[in-house]
């Protein structure tokens, strides 16, 4: 087949290759490189080849026996031949038998730092003099040699080098969810920072052992130019430490990274508990709220008694239940960011060979959230009746999925303009907005509000804390229950996370577990099943879960 013929077919059928590259490797940089590999055998073929009957099979086949090869090269690890006498030609076409070879010492280049790079690069690509590098890179002679001598050791190292232990460049993982326990800054949380698959995979490269720069490069099979500037954002962030400040220094990821695929559970104790729970403590509860006429201070739309037990489990599990004080450690636990936030990061993490199921985590929960104006000051607040604080979590038995990023406080601010001066004290878009949020419906306020007496200077913060500690006693047995669930679940789950991470493991999930709020879905669902609880209307699981303190003035 002459040139011509060759190209215009080789342009017909390039979109094609790569399209079947993509589908059988799923992996946008491996298909790239598998397409590159089948297109180069093919151009090849059509030019030694006259009369091909069928071209689509013809090429299908190539394709096939290339794409052999290559998935046996990735599962076999990189080839133990010299790099001594190897040329890498970088016009020239190379041929097929020493494409492979080449196609390795590219990469290893590509791991190395930023100036052996381009010191190998100048040397054994632009032919220049070791003196002429010295000059052009302001370094001595002797350092361009040591360069040389010492980017040579390791492209044979990494050429012989087995497949590394992570594979995350032949199997990278991915988050499935995000998120932080603190506060965000103008620059957002973990999801906002982790906007790419590679900045996941660096991360998750240095998470379990430290590593330096050229490591974290080979773990993600990425060259270093591309994980640097990632690599640099991310410690700027504090996501990840750089731990010394030595030329070449090692790195570790300081967020808090849940493996799905190593995962243990706690054997079942936090189920036991919500059982328990649901037997000797909520029982009680509601019967002594229902036996209040004033329901303890709180009010809702239609005195709809069993809409407001809804708050109040929400309220017993993250306040009354809360049985040790972690708030002091949990601060030094914190990460302070450059752009105001303070917050632990966590992710959870996965593989494409994890096939999602599309459903849910039944007992996810976001928050506990709070939303506040709280001090009565007449210089920060028009009245007194302005102050509020708002307590809320999302669950799946809310409807609402927007999290901390749709709880805004203006829409707490706007209620309560609302609640004190009517709907016309909003604007037509404020009052669409707690509308729309399930706030208000029908000209009537549908969160629980708690109204609490305020002096002079006072504050509202911790009131509905204050409240229910007030009037919740925790027996011995749920104490006891408590104490065990938290030893419990710290001995299952420690391994699954490097030592560096325990501590934080130990204060966010191993402390106070009764009281996460994870816990709140878990003891809904068994207060349904006993019928302790009613299930909600449209219009409630719009607002559930959702208390509003306010000024009983």
């Amino acid at each position: 087949m002459d040139k011509k013929t060759a190209d215009k077919y080789i342009y017909e059928y390039k979109d094609r290759i790569f399209g079947y590259a993509m589908d059988k490797m799923r992996n946008v940089d491996q298909a790239q490189e598998l397409a590159s590999d089948i297109i180069c055998e093919v151009y090849c073929s059509f030019l030694k080849s006259d009369d091909i009957v069928n071209l689509d099979g013809y090429v299908y086949r190539i394709a096939q026996n290339v794409r052999a090869r290559y998935v046996d090269r990735l599962v076999k690890g990189r080839r133990t031949e010299s790099i001594d006498d190897m040329v890498i030609p970088y016009n020239d076409e190379p041929r097929l038998e020493d494409a492979e070879d080449i196609e390795a010492l590219r990469r290893e280049i590509g791991y190395l730092s930023n100036r052996q790079r381009l010191i190998v690069y100048m040397h054994y690509y632009d032919n220049m003099p070791v003196a002429d590098i010295a000059k052009k890179l302001h370094i001595s002679s002797g350092t361009v040699k040591w360069h040389l001598s010492d980017a040579r050791t390791k492209l044979k190292e990494g050429i012989t080098m087995s497949t590394n232990e992570l594979n995350l460049g032949l199997n990278p993982i991915i988050f499935t969810s995000m998120g932080h326990g603190g506060m965000p800054g103008s620059a957002g949380d973990t999801m906002d920072m982790f906007d790419t698959r590679l900045k996941q995979n660096i991360a998750y490269a240095c998470y379990w052992e430290p590593k330096t720069l050229e490591e974290i490069a080979r773990a993600v099979g990425v060259p270093q130019a591309y994980v640097e500037d990632n690599l640099d954002r991310l410690v700027e962030y504090a996501y990840i430490d750089r731990l010394d400040n030595s030329k070449n220094p090692k790195y570790r990821t300081n967020m808090f990274i849940t493996d799905s695929r190593k995962a243990k559970s706690d054997n079942g104790s936090t189920d036991r508990a919500a059982e328990l729970l649901c037997e000797k403590f909520f029982p009680k509860i509601f019967e002594e709220f229902e036996a209040d006429h004033a329901h303890w201070g709180f009010t809702c739309d239609g005195g709809d008694v069993n809409f407001m037990k809804y708050s109040l489990v929400m309220a017993c599990i993250s306040m009354g239940l809360e049985l040790t004080e972690n708030y002091s450690e949990y601060a030094k636990l914190k990460v302070k960011r450059p752009d105001g936030g303070d917050f632990i990061a966590f992710a959870n993490v996965t593989d494409d060979r994890e096939v999602s199921d599309g459903e849910e985590y039944p007992y996810w929960a976001c928050g506990t959230m709070t939303r506040n104006a709280w001090v009565y000051d007449p210089e920060e607040c028009e009245s007194h009746m302005d102050a509020f604080e708002a307590v809320s979590i999302d669950c799946r038995y809310s409807d609402r999925n927007g999290g901390w990023r749709d709880n805004l406080n203006s829409d707490w601010e706007e209620l309560v303009k609302f609640i004190n001066g009517g709907r016309d004290s909003l604007t037509a878009e404020e009052y669409k907005r707690i509308r729309d949020k399930g706030y208000v419906h029908e000209d009537r306020v549908q969160p629980v509000i708690l109204r609490v007496k305020l002096s002079e200077g006072a504050t509202l913060s911790g009131s509905l804390k204050r409240l229910i500690n007030e009037k919740v006693t925790v027996t011995p047995e749920i104490r006891q229950l408590a104490k065990q669930m938290d030893e419990e679940k710290f001995a299952a789950l420690k391994n699954n996370y490097p030592e560096h991470m325990r501590p934080v493991l130990k204060c966010i999930h191993c402390t106070n577990v009764i009281s996460n709020p994870c816990m709140i879905p878990r003891m809904v669902e068994k207060l349904l099943e006993k019928g302790l609880l009613k299930p909600l209307t449209d219009i409630q699981r719009k607002s559930v879960f959702s208390v509003l303190c306010m000024n009983a003035e």
